[in-house]
């Protein structure tokens, strides 16, 4: 993969530049069995590091993935394609859907979610990107939901960052 400019640059068009992405895909997915993409669910890995998120997600005992990682520095990890469920949503509900991990693309930020460590700004760039590609790709997403909104009282990410607003992302 070649160089690509970072997340906050625009092209001539005024249009958000594509973060660098890269592959791990994970084997904990399933079939969406003919459910359409209807939201988005942020998520928090509550990790220090991303390098120890992919290797729990690529491992065999986790049971989780995400469809994407957004790096600290920007960069981007894939994790399943978007025509099969990830694993990130749980024990769920939304709108009087049960369980949206069929039903959702779940986007990850790499952060601690301790209260304390903000989102970089190559974070925001780089999820707002990919958002907005989700959407011009999938005109049955109805919106922009946090893993504390479908599963409350069990989750509460990404709540607790710091300058984490949903809005940002709708």
């Amino acid at each position: 993969m070649g160089l690509s400019p970072g997340p906050a640059q625009v092209d001539q068009l005024g249009t958000r530049a594509a973060p660098p992405i890269v592959w791990a895909r994970s084997t904990h997915h399933s079939e969406r069995r003919g459910a359409a993409v209807r939201w988005i669910v942020l998520h928090a890995d509550v990790s220090p590091r991303e390098s120890s998120t992919v290797s729990w997600l690529l491992s065999a005992a986790s049971k989780v993935s995400y469809h994407a990682l957004v790096h600290r520095d920007g960069k981007v990890t894939r994790f399943v394609v978007d025509s099969r469920a990830a694993w990130a949503c749980g024990a769920s509900e939304y709108g009087g859907v049960v369980g949206l991990n069929r039903h959702s693309l779940s986007l990850a930020f790499g952060n601690r979610h301790d209260g304390l460590e903000r989102l970089t700004d190559a974070q925001v760039d780089a999820a707002r990107w990919l958002i907005e590609d989700w959407r011009a790709r999938y005109p049955s997403i109805e919106g922009i939901l946090t893993h504390a909104m479908i599963s409350p009282g069990r989750k509460r990410d990404p709540t607790l960052i710091p300058n984490f607003y949903r809005h940002d992302y709708t």
